[in-house]
């Protein structure tokens, strides 16, 4: 029994020293972290802005961005409001979405959607044009570097109020839209060879050929059905036959393709 009683003796003496190294050696390390951490909080925190990079535009110049995200260079990285550059930049009608991103050391990374636009506004009586995209924004002039090659839609009211940055809802004009987001979705040959859409006061909507300016009466209602209808019949019967005798085309009925006085049964 003395043995025994000497072995737990020993075991008790031994234990609490054996817990604080444990104990001291947990503080060190957990002493150590706080330091790092510490230290890297404070690298973060003096981490000057020394550049701005922009991806995604194509349209609003990437000198206009920067200008209106307004962060000078050698602002704390990490004293940036990312939400208000976001809200600046959307400020230009042409920017859809913006997202702004700290990318350490010391780049400010922005990424922006653009509204592309898909026709241009011309207003009767006026001479000024307007941008629209494919959701009916109305959009301003703009200085870029982007070619466009897009539509026009004539035959607006000048009466008719439209407003550079906001959404319109007038019928004729969404009803234009709709025909060329069809023809974008179609192909996009065909939506280059659309030149014009012109919209004539809730009557049946006349579009113009690219090639030769041949009107096709439209007429309201189906564009998708009308277009695969029309972009058949062009690559097959004009591409063949040519244009010189081609007067007009006539996509009112159901099934067929009136052209000039001559009806030819839908393809």
């Amino acid at each position: 029994m003395t043995g025994i009683d000497d072995t737990m003796d020993q075991y008790d003496k031994q234990t609490p020293r054996h817990s604080r190294r444990v104990y001291a050696g947990f503080g060190v390390i957990a002493m150590l972290a706080f330091v790092l951490w510490l230290g890297t909080f404070q690298w973060r925190m003096h981490l000057p802005v020394s550049a701005v990079e922009v991806e995604g535009e194509q349209i609003v110049l990437k000198d206009e961005i920067v200008k209106l995200a307004e962060v000078p260079l050698g602002t704390g990285l990490y004293d940036i409001d990312l939400t208000a550059i976001e809200q600046n930049i959307e400020r230009n009608d042409f920017i859809k979405h913006a997202v702004v991103k700290r990318d350490a050391p010391s780049v400010l990374r922005i990424v922006v959607e653009e509204r592309s636009p898909i026709a241009l506004l011309s207003l009767s009586g006026k001479n000024d044009m307007l941008l629209i995209d494919d959701e009916g924004f109305v959009l301003p002039h703009v200085t870029t570097q982007a070619v466009f090659d897009i539509p026009v839609i004539s035959g607006i009211d000048s009466a008719q109020t439209l407003r550079v940055g906001e959404q319109t809802d007038l019928k004729d004009i969404q009803a234009a839209l709709e025909i060329l987001r069809a023809s974008e979705y179609i192909s996009t040959d065909l939506y280059h060879l659309i030149s014009e859409v012109q919209l004539r006061g809730g009557r049946d909507i006349v579009l113009y050929t690219a090639d030769a300016g041949v009107p096709v009466i439209f007429g309201r209602g189906d564009p998708a059905g009308k277009l695969v209808k029309f972009n058949a019949f062009w690559k097959q019967c004009v591409n063949q036959q040519g244009l010189s005798q081609l007067q007009y085309i006539d996509l009112r009925f159901d099934e067929q393709v009136v052209v000039a006085n001559t009806a030819q049964k839908a393809l």
